[in-house]
């Protein structure tokens, strides 16, 4: 004859929580909800295609041929968020600022997130794949496309080009009546929009200037300043603080700029390897 273990063995679990239950006893159910921490960073040097992020988190080197007796500038943004910067020769300098900023997140849809700096940042979603990021306190934004990345459950806003079709200039329009605005400056990730001028040594990032009747000015404004760029030596790693936290689900993303400025001696082939970086 069966024991009372056997018996119990064949009555399925749901009822044996139901049995349990019903005669009083305490029972403890202990749920674990793991959510994977935010891919830190876009690391986006103009001409990253938003594509690159389906897959996760990328490591991107760019590399400049500098030959003897020759000036050689070149300027980027290199990411946007908590991102490693490691050069392998001298003549490369990095800068954090305010002047647009882009997102994480683990939704879509519209929304605003108030930084600890004051600044206020609005997300306005125009359509299934692209949204405007805006910082309202400087009146500038971008034009990101939404991607998801690999399967994080994270998307993260890859500000790209546009030539204000239709879709986009009506999402700016209808942005701008929405924040009762007559324009906004948009930053455009193309090489001519980010310049440095080596005589002046003015950092200088041109934003377009659109309309809320839909007229657009390329080029129509610009940032500029002369300082707060700081060296990055030689084999060394260098981490920028450079995110906002908002909650489990958002993350904000200020941008590092980057310059090359070189007059080598010898022929010299310059790179510089940016790397996403977890939270810490």
């Amino acid at each position: 004859m069966p024991n009372l273990r056997d018996r119990l063995r064949r009555i399925p679990l749901p009822l044996l929580f139901a049995l349990a239950v019903a005669v009083g006893a305490n029972v403890v159910m202990v749920l674990q909800i793991f959510l994977l921490p935010p891919p830190p960073a876009i690391v986006a040097p103009i001409d990253t295609q938003a594509t690159a992020h389906t897959s996760g988190s990328q490591t991107v080197t760019f590399t400049i041929n500098a030959y003897s007796g020759q000036t050689v500038t070149h300027v980027n943004l290199a990411a946007l968020g908590r991102v490693s910067l490691q050069a392998n020769t001298t003549g490369w300098f990095y800068q954090v600022n305010d002047w647009i900023y882009t997102v994480m997140r683990r939704s879509t849809g519209n929304a605003t997130f108030t930084l600890p700096t004051g600044v206020t940042v609005d997300v306005f979603q125009y359509n299934s794949t692209h949204a405007l990021v805006v910082n309202r306190q400087r009146n500038t934004a971008v034009i990101t496309r939404i991607v998801s990345v690999g399967g994080t459950g994270w998307y993260a806003y890859h500000p790209v080009t546009t030539v204000y079709e239709s879709a986009t200039l009506n999402g700016i329009t209808r942005y701008l009546s929405f924040r009762g605005l007559t324009q906004i400056n948009v930053f455009r990730p193309q090489r001519d929009y980010v310049v440095f001028d080596p005589f002046a040594k003015i950092f200088r990032v041109y934003f377009d200037v659109v309309t809320n009747t839909g007229g657009v000015t390329s080029k129509g404004t610009s940032l500029t300043n002369s300082s707060n760029f700081a060296t990055l030596p030689s084999g060394s790693t260098v981490v920028p603080t450079n995110y906002y936290i908002i909650d489990i689900n958002n993350v904000v993303l200020p941008p590092i700029w980057v310059i090359y400025r070189s007059n080598p001696t010898a022929n010299v082939r310059s790179a510089l390897t940016i790397t996403p970086l977890t939270a810490p």
